[in-house]
């Protein structure tokens, strides 16, 4: 079997970017539903719900349906791997699309995890929030620059190739 690739640098199908979607927004649900705080975990903390102060308000949730969100998230996200990796390992896409792909992952997990944070009852400043945005900010900036690094030494072998 010959698994040399014939196209190594070519840009990928327009469906790539719906598995880079589907990877994304897999990985950002499924970080929050790990992360986040209940309103039982809260009480258990002393926070009371007429007490409890947000950074941002959360959307009001049934509780049956946030472990349905994460499972969902989390289901998604490991489609959005395989699709990906599928289409980097069939020669449809260049190991830099793939590559700019997953550095995006943790984007989307610290994502998942500032909007858990931010929506977290406490009481008085939210200093987590402060935290995360200070920590996971410049995290997330070396990470989108890596992947537009990927995508740009794509674009640029394939402007080679030509």
């Amino acid at each position: 079997m010959d698994t040399t690739l014939t196209h190594p640098h070519r840009t990928p199908r327009p469906v790539f970017a719906l598995y880079t979607v589907l990877l994304l927004a897999g990985s950002a649900l499924a970080a929050w539903w790990a992360s986040r705080t209940s309103p039982e975990e809260a009480r258990a903390w002393g926070i009371t719900p007429q007490e409890a102060d947000y950074a941002i308000v959360p959307p009001p949730l049934p509780e049956w349906s946030v472990p349905v969100i994460g499972a969902v998230g989390a289901v998604l996200a490991v489609a959005g791997a395989i699709l990906v990796v599928r289409e980097q390992r069939a020669g449809r896409a260049a190991f830099a699309w793939a590559l700019g792909a997953f550095l995006l992952v943790p984007v989307a997990l610290f994502g998942g995890l500032l909007w858990a944070v931010a929506t977290a009852p406490g009481i008085g400043a939210n200093i987590g929030l402060g935290l995360v945005v200070f920590v996971l900010g410049p995290l997330a900036l070396v990470f989108l620059l890596g992947a537009a690094g990927a995508v740009a030494t794509a674009l640029l072998a394939r402007r080679r190739d030509r």
